[in-house]
């Protein structure tokens, strides 16, 4: 029994990494992507977003979903569209179609992710948990930073179509095993007599406002514009709909009583921090190594990689660790580890060297580990088996929705405080800049028709906008730095009361 549930596991495994990669694997691209969607430099972002926003639509009806439809039939339907929309972003010649197949992307690999979470804690019994744990991060989280390099690489040698093609022979083969391997008959009868269309609605028109008003908020200077102050209005009304519907109907399509257990609220509250501190990183790195060093896709890759390949090397070490020390050990070490190597990162420069870099970078990874695997223990080995399903799809929620919004976030704050910092220069430089419209990429094509003076306003005005990008930079990796106390405070408040769980 042991051999076949592994084996049901990593095939949920298999499709979770297709899913976590297909989300990272274009921001090693975008200039590539930009060019032969021709999309402007607002746009692009969406080719990425698209995919999460989908993700966290879907994310909180997977548990549901897996009971009404059972777990095998969600997870062939899921990997099948999966599937299909890759090939759909494959053959994508414009922009809409591109985040129209990205988001379908989204919503069928987002389905993934609960099911291989819920399955780690109905598959094995509590002494297997810790190393299951361990192959999951080693092989599945970790693979959130290997999408850069991947894209890079295939980019670079092939073309960026590559990114989307691969997924298809290797999607053909998980269904195939799937659809004969996987017997988990866990369907409720009587769930489809019981849907909460109202409950979908709300949170659905809900989450999907508040991703809006987070991704457009800074491009359309916030509350001045009427579509922010809808999709505001929208999520607040939409949210507060959807949580008075779940307390107070029979059937709730999420039930949000979950959040009462204090280790799984103290998780999700973790967890919100692990998205801070990864996926803005991976998002804010890229623009240095671009923007400032000029790297091409497979250099950035390489570097945003190291985080990963640290990750997935010390996966199972953490396992043991975890069993030697308990959870909460672990939490505190990945906290304090991602917490140094973030510090690291708040102190980049110009001449800052790949070396220092890559040292980051490996102490984020290690310390994500620690992090990831104590917190999720943590969170769901005191959750009962009936009410996993619901748990695993609103820890990931919790994830994807934190990852969005930070990333939103943290790209409004960069706009924000390079305009600051680049004011600010202006000024100290005794306006030397004045009103030149002209952008740094020009510097080196029109330097040679200039007068001196031109020329100097010229370099001024290239060194200016370098530094006050690395000064937001820095500053938004300052921010994230501090975030990395709260789950060592928490541990504090964590329940030790059931013997058998490693605390």
């Amino acid at each position: 029994m042991y051999r076949k549930n592994l084996f049901i596991f990593i095939i949920f495994l298999a499709g979770f990494i297709l899913n976590v990669i297909s989300v990272q694997i274009v921001s090693s691209s975008f200039k590539d992507l930009q060019g032969a969607l021709g999309a402007s430099v607002e746009q692009i972002s969406y080719v990425m977003s698209a995919s999460l926003i989908a993700e966290v639509i879907i994310i909180p009806f997977s548990g549901w979903l897996a009971r009404l439809l059972s777990t095998r039939v969600l997870f062939l339907i899921s990997i099948s569209g999966f599937i299909l929309s890759c090939l759909g972003c494959a053959l994508s010649s414009n922009y809409f179609s591109m985040v129209l197949f990205r988001g379908l992307q989204g919503f069928f690999g987002g389905a993934m992710l609960p099911i291989m979470t819920s399955s780690i804690y109905t598959l094995f019994d509590k002494k297997k948990i810790p190393f299951i744990l361990s192959i999951a991060a080693t092989f599945g989280v970790s693979s959130i930073a290997l999408g850069p390099i991947l894209g890079g690489l295939l980019t670079q040698y092939y073309d960026w179509r590559w990114m989307f093609l691969y997924n298809i022979p290797i999607g053909i083969i998980l269904f195939i095993l799937a659809f004969f391997y996987i017997d988990l008959s866990d369907k409720e009868k009587g769930l489809f007599k019981k849907i909460d269309y109202q409950g979908i609605s709300y949170l659905a028109i809900g989450l999907i406002s508040l991703l809006l008003f987070v991704e457009e908020g800074e491009k359309r200077d916030w509350f001045s514009s009427n579509f922010i102050l809808f999709t505001f209005s929208t999520s607040i009304i939409s949210l507060l709909l959807f949580f008075y519907r779940e307390f107070t109907t029979k059937n709730p399509v999420i039930d949000l009583n979950i959040f009462t257990n204090r280790n799984f609220s103290i998780g999700c509250i973790n967890v919100i921090v692990f998205a801070i501190t990864l996926y803005v990183p991976i998002f804010m790195l890229p623009i240095f190594l671009g923007e400032v060093k000029n790297m091409d896709p497979i250099d950035i890759g390489l570097i945003i990689s190291a985080m990963g390949i640290s990750w997935m090397v010390s996966g199972p070490f953490v396992g043991k660790f975890l069993e030697i020390t308990g959870a909460r050990t672990v939490v505190v070490i990945g906290s304090s580890l991602i917490g140094i190597g973030t510090y690291l990162q708040t102190v980049i420069t110009a001449d800052y060297t790949l070396n220092e870099l890559l040292i980051s970078q490996i102490l984020k990874g290690i310390g994500a580990q620690f992090l990831w695997i104590g917190n999720q223990y943590l969170s769901l080995s005191a959750v009962g088996v009936n009410a996993i399903y619901n748990a695993a799809s609103l820890f990931n929620l919790v994830l994807r929705l934190a990852a969005a919004i930070s990333i939103g976030f943290a790209s409004s704050l960069l706009i924000k405080w390079k305009t600051q910092f680049l004011s600010a220069i202006s000024d100290n430089g005794m306006g030397l800049i004045g009103n030149n419209s002209f952008s740094s990429s020009n510097f080196f094509l029109f330097s040679n028709n200039l007068t001196n003076s031109e020329s100097n306003n010229m370099l001024f005005l290239f060194y200016s906008e370098r530094e006050s990008l690395i000064m937001a930079l820095n500053k938004i990796s300052y921010l994230s730095m501090w975030t990395t106390l709260i789950p060592i405070v928490l541990m504090f408040y964590i329940k030790t009361n059931k013997r058998s769980i490693l605390y």
